[in-house]
């Protein structure tokens, strides 16, 4: 569609259509016809699923991914450049001699919004040291395929080979005789890949390619790639990309939005959002606070405490939330029920990872720390259980730290001082592979 009829009214009617059309059909109607642009601009742009990275959008499972593509202008391309030409490029600028620039140098300009922590990506890839250690593990794994090499022509297996006697040369080389030839063969050719940027750079030659900032539009299996001249850095390209996309609107309307960003997102500058859902680590609370909107109450803020353990919950961003669902790991337990002590949401869900395996005290624990302050009527917490053994030794320590308990089948009761009632109980709950039971504590009027 590429013209207007005539006599089509740009008004009232083409508004309501395009508030109820997908966003990213919007954005392909305002590009190809311009006499709506201005109009489109206008109208909130409702979004069901945001999830933005320093180098990827994705708006209702469509994604807009930026790298920089290497043409080769030969047809001898090394493995390993053309694996990540395949994924859409580096995610990352490259300097005269192909080496990846570290993305915590890069600046951050009016409208970004940084997630970098101490644990930014600062290594540079063209040290000395780099170069050595590529070279050391380009000889181990030759020197390992030749001796599995070896070994098969003379009917010996690698286990028969390694019971016996080794030499030294052997023993250096042992860990990698048990790795498939196919694997090794890979480690190499990437190795050397990853060795031609010092080549180039002793040598000062030219890589033999030309970069392109590619943009691949993917959604299902369906795959639009563009690509444009090298000329700005790709992290100008991400902002350029988001502006399209987002800049000068009234509003946006997201249903769940999901931070994956631990460097900088490229925003266009005033960029906010009104969001239903919202979740990300701990770390990216704070930054993402700065662009949600804040005078709209979260549905549900889901958060995934992994490292530090950051105490934000009195963040109004975090504690206005309806429902709060934090995930985390037996090591941060002490800290959260400290935290429990003061949170304000009218609902908390607390869940592990499916490898940890909390016990009944550490649930007891956590209960313990949020029943420590004065709680509303229809508080309530909630606790991923991986069995109904945990259950009962929850309610039994209840039992046994609390007085006046009264207990039915998986349920125990009992009164508070400020006239409230406590109801704790468990429940089968599938939840696929993280639990198969619900904790439940709940506040009622006594």
């Amino acid at each position: 569609m590429d013209f207007i009829p005539m006599g089509f009214e740009i008004g009232r009617p083409l508004k309501t259509i395009l508030l109820h059309t997908d966003p990213n059909l919007r954005f392909t109607l305002a590009r190809r016809i311009p006499e709506i642009r201005l109009t489109e601009k206008e109208v909130p742009l409702r979004i069901e699923s945001l999830s933005l990275n320093e180098f990827e959008t994705i708006i209702n499972n469509q994604s807009y991914k930026l790298g920089v593509y290497r043409h080769y202008h030969t047809e001898d391309i090394p493995n390993g450049i053309k694996f990540r030409n395949e994924w859409g490029g580096v995610s990352g600028d490259l300097d005269q001699y192909g080496f990846e620039v570290p993305s915590a140098f890069s600046p951050i300009l009016n409208g970004d919004v940084s997630f970098r922590t101490q644990f930014a990506d600062d290594h540079r890839r063209d040290t000395e040291e780099l170069e050595r250690t590529f070279q050391i593990n380009i000889t181990s794994y030759e020197d390992a395929l030749a001796k599995i090499n070896q070994l098969e022509s003379e009917g010996k297996t690698v286990e028969e080979f390694l019971a016996g006697p080794v030499n030294e040369n052997d023993r250096r080389i042992r860990l990698f005789l048990k790795t498939p030839k196919e694997q090794l063969q890979r480690g190499v050719n990437g190795f050397r890949s990853a060795l031609l940027p010092f080549h180039y750079r002793r040598n000062n030659l030219s890589p033999p390619y030309t970069c392109y900032i590619q943009l691949t539009i993917t959604q299902g299996n369906a795959t639009t790639i563009q690509r444009y001249e090298y000329n700005h850095k790709l992290y100008e390209a991400a902002k350029k990309l988001n502006e399209i996309l987002f800049a000068n609107r009234p509003v946006l309307i997201v249903n769940q939005f999901k931070g994956d960003s631990f460097n900088v997102l490229r925003l266009p500058i005033g960029f906010k959002i009104f969001a239903n859902f919202v979740s990300g680590y701990n770390e990216q609370i704070v930054p993402m606070s700065s662009f949600v909107d804040s005078s709209r109450t979260l549905t549900e803020l889901r958060m995934v405490i992994n490292h530090e353990f950051i105490p934000i919950f009195q963040l109004s961003f975090v504690k206005n939330a309806e429902k709060l669902t934090i995930t985390t790991h037996p090591g941060h337990i002490d800290q959260l029920a400290k935290a429990l002590e003061t949170m304000e949401n009218q609902r908390i869900h607390i869940g592990f990872s499916q490898y940890d395996k909390p016990s009944a005290n550490n649930y007891f624990q956590l209960m313990q720390g949020w029943l420590s302050t004065e709680l509303n009527v229809g508080s309530k917490i909630t606790f991923g259980l991986k069995t109904d053994q945990i259950g009962e030794e929850v309610l039994e320590l209840v039992r046994n730290g609390k007085e006046g308990t009264e207990s039915t089948e998986r349920c125990v009761t009992f009164l508070q001082s400020d006239a409230t009632k406590v109801k704790i109980s468990y429940s089968p709950r599938d939840m696929g592979r993280n639990y198969k039971f619900l904790l439940n504590a709940l506040i009622l009027k006594a």
